[in-house]
């Protein structure tokens, strides 16, 4: 009766969803997510009683936002690496920052009966994110976070030191003699973000500034964002000595701002970024940053999961070093 009803509701018929629970690579994507949403809706689940992780090889999946960001980019290049050392098949489902994909994804998996989730959730959007997690725990599914952690609940995970590395980057401007920097961030529903700005006010703080909050802007972590929040910045009477940018994306529209501005990058005004960018940026323009080991957060959530699978018990923390590039 249950696909019977699916099959109505999605306007197809009961043979295609069939396939889509039982062999999904087979169906058109738009017609699998469409499916695949209203037995999500139905809470309608064919392997609820018959999902043994233990008996399946393996297989991780990879849920991501996009392999665009080159700093995804290289968290997958980590992740690839040790499941190709470990002999560990993987899966890669994109999100685009949509929770409603991320549960898709997992419908997926959960039909695939693969074996352990890396989950780098969407942005900004923790609560509909904890979704995903209350269903992979659910189904007893083992799986790590990378970067963007959830602070409601406790998981396992691989993450940056988001504040200490701002706090190091800021005091570090701040005993070389500048003391007007703006900061721009993300949105005020990223933990990173808030975590980071965190990081800024008390590295004023220590040196008796009290930060201003004309000083602080807040974007999305893309590009558009640091192009147009820095256009802002440009526009006041007084400029700012140094712009604090908490990801490389921002980073990148920083620059073009400057830029446009006529302004020179290390002379005019100092620009410090949270992410190191590509060669090609640091060749031409005078930026510090703050260096992760980023290849080897996707390889610590891939040995981290792994761990899970011959039994590990409890939570698997790992906050990465950092190094700073002044």
């Amino acid at each position: 009766m249950g696909i019977r009803k699916i099959a109505a509701l999605a306007n197809v018929s009961i043979a295609t969803v069939s396939r889509v629970l039982n062999t999904p690579e087979l169906v058109k994507e738009n017609t699998r997510n469409k499916v695949l949403k209203i037995a999500q809706e139905l809470e309608y689940h064919k392997y609820n009683s018959s999902y043994t992780p233990a008996l399946k090889k393996d297989e991780i999946a990879v849920i991501m936002p996009d392999v665009i960001n080159s700093f995804f980019a290289r968290i997958l290049e980590g992740i690839v690496k040790q499941a190709k050392a470990l002999k560990l098949p993987l899966n890669l489902y994109l999100t685009h920052d949509d929770p409603e994909e991320e549960l898709i994804a997992v419908d997926t998996i959960l039909q695939k009966q693969t074996r352990g989730v890396i989950l780098i959730r969407s942005r900004n959007k923790e609560k509909e994110s904890s979704k995903t997690i209350l269903k992979l725990n659910k189904y007893n599914i083992p799986f790590v976070l990378v970067d963007r952690d959830i602070s409601s609940t406790n998981n396992s995970g691989v993450f940056l030191s988001n504040a200490n590395a701002v706090y190091d980057a800021i005091n570090l401007l701040l005993q070389d003699g500048y003391e007007n920097i703006s900061i721009i961030a993300g949105s005020k529903n990223s933990l990173n973000s808030n975590q980071r700005l965190d990081g800024y006010k008390e590295a004023l703080n220590k040196h008796n500034i009290i930060s201003q909050e004309s000083n602080i802007y807040r974007g999305d972590f893309s590009m558009q964002s640091g192009l147009e929040l820095t256009r802002e910045i440009l526009k006041k009477k007084v400029l700012p000595e140094a712009i604090f940018s908490c990801a490389n994306e921002i980073t990148i529209g920083c620059l073009k701002a400057i830029s446009e501005h006529g302004l020179r990058v290390g002379k005019d005004i100092k620009l410090f970024s949270f992410n190191k960018l590509d060669a090609s940026y640091l060749n031409n323009f005078d930026i510090s940053y703050v260096e992760h080991p980023v290849e080897s957060m996707g390889e610590k959530s891939v040995t981290i999961l792994k761990n899970k699978f011959v039994g590990t018990k409890g939570l698997i923390r790992e906050i990465v070093n950092y190094k700073i590039h002044y």
